[in-house]
């Protein structure tokens, strides 16, 4: 069989949600998306362009991988006498290690042990999905694909913090960036659409949040730094921090190192500043007159317009603005909000297409034609992305 035929499955264990995917000879037969609506967990199901939301037996998170299979053999996607050859894993780590893929060994699964202090939130998650995905395939190649990878064309001065560079260079404390493989998808479908700028900023807008500075296809620098902590407002996460703050409310609260990276992972952003980390409950409350949500989401889209004018300078300017990821594909009015205060770079919004554009499958221009710069908001694909790394990763398997 040829390689790029075999039948991949697709994992992608994020901070809030776990997605998998069931791809065959570059093409996505089904989707599943586990995540959290009100409390509870649920499963929306997508195949041939329908959604389904599922029933479920089970109210964990972590035991999503192991009921994948037998979801897909259920719904009639996967047949009975048909194998799955090969997964692939998304990796988030703060690790020159990790800056690009992996077949995964024992080595590779020491390795994120290793570091798993580093960014507990991801890697934790990461490991859990791993020994599931092991027991389940074994003698299949998983491949841990690298979320930082489409970040190391950064020129070297944007890899670094104010410190010492031995210390930095010693002990790994680089801005490795994250959410590489959503600002590499979108450069992918831009490309095949024939709409690849040379100077784009992608905001990916999701559970985590960041934006990307990209020039010719190639990243320039990313929001995100040594952990997925780093960077704007996101729904449970902080973003930026004095680390003298941080040590105040250390001592203030008595938390422990790891109880201060857990406040600030889990408890903190959108959910600490408003009670909610869900923008769609934020703006019901806000329409109802509750300041903290008002409050919340201001602060929210002020970090993503201060973050786009960052990566504007890093490139010099741009042409085109992007919008994925769950928040950024879905709310218009965050969108709109985003794009009020950019008008200076002739962002201009074309307030019919943005609220008509939901939840696309495909490529939207939400901008006034021949009145602004393109803004576009583009399906996240990192699915797809991460098929492609698999394949290439394991050409010489078997």
């Amino acid at each position: 069989m040829n390689m790029a035929d075999s039948l991949i499955l697709i994992a992608n264990p994020g901070s809030a949600s776990r997605k998998y995917a069931l791809y065959k000879g570059g093409m996505c037969r089904a989707e599943l998306h586990f995540e959290f609506v009100y409390q509870k967990l649920v499963c929306t199901f997508t195949y041939k362009g329908l959604q389904h939301v599922l029933h479920l037996d089970f109210h964990h998170m972590g035991e999503a991988a192991t009921h994948v299979v037998d979801i897909f053999k259920d719904k009639g996607v996967l047949s009975d006498h048909e194998k799955i050859e090969r997964v692939g894993l998304r990796i988030v780590a703060p690790s020159s290690f990790f800056m690009i893929d992996h077949v995964i060994h024992n080595d590779v699964v020491s390795h994120l042990e290793d570091i798993l202090p580093r960014a507990p939130l991801h890697i934790k998650a990461t490991l859990d999905e791993l020994h599931i995905l092991r027991k389940q395939f074994v003698n299949i190649p998983i491949v841990g694909v690298s979320d930082s990878a489409f970040h190391i064309t950064k020129p070297d001065y944007a890899w670094n913090y104010g410190i010492s560079l031995e210390d930095a260079d010693r002990f790994e404390i680089k801005r490795f960036g994250y959410h590489g493989l959503s600002a590499e998808s979108v450069v992918h479908e831009l490309k095949h659409a024939e709409k690849l700028p040379q100077k784009l900023v992608v905001c990916h807008l999701g559970s985590g949040a960041s934006v990307t500075a990209i020039y010719d296809g190639k990243s320039l620098d990313n929001t995100m730094g040594y952990s997925p902590l780093e960077g704007v407002v996101m729904s449970t996460r902080s973003g930026n921090i004095d680390p003298a703050a941080v040590r105040s409310l250390k001592d203030a609260c008595n938390f422990s190192d790891a109880e201060v990276e857990n406040y600030l992972n889990n408890h903190s952003g959108l959910l600490g500043l408003g009670g909610s980390s869900d923008i769609r409950e934020l703006l019901r409350r806000e329409e109802d007159g509750d300041v903290k949500s008002k409050l919340a989401l201001q602060t929210y889209v002020y970090s993503v317009q201060k973050a786009v004018g960052e990566m504007v300078t890093v490139l010099d300017g741009v042409d085109v603005l992007v919008f994925t990821g769950t928040v950024g594909e879905r709310s218009a009015p965050i969108r709109e909000r985003i794009l009020s205060s950019l008008h200076y770079l002739d962002f201009e919004l074309n307030k019919e297409s943005n609220k008509a554009c939901e939840a696309p499958s495909k490529l939207n221009v939400i901008s006034r034609l021949a009145h602004s710069k393109s803004v576009i908001v583009v399906p996240a694909q990192e699915a797809a992305e991460m098929a492609r790394h698999t394949i290439k990763a394991t050409h010489n398997w078997g």
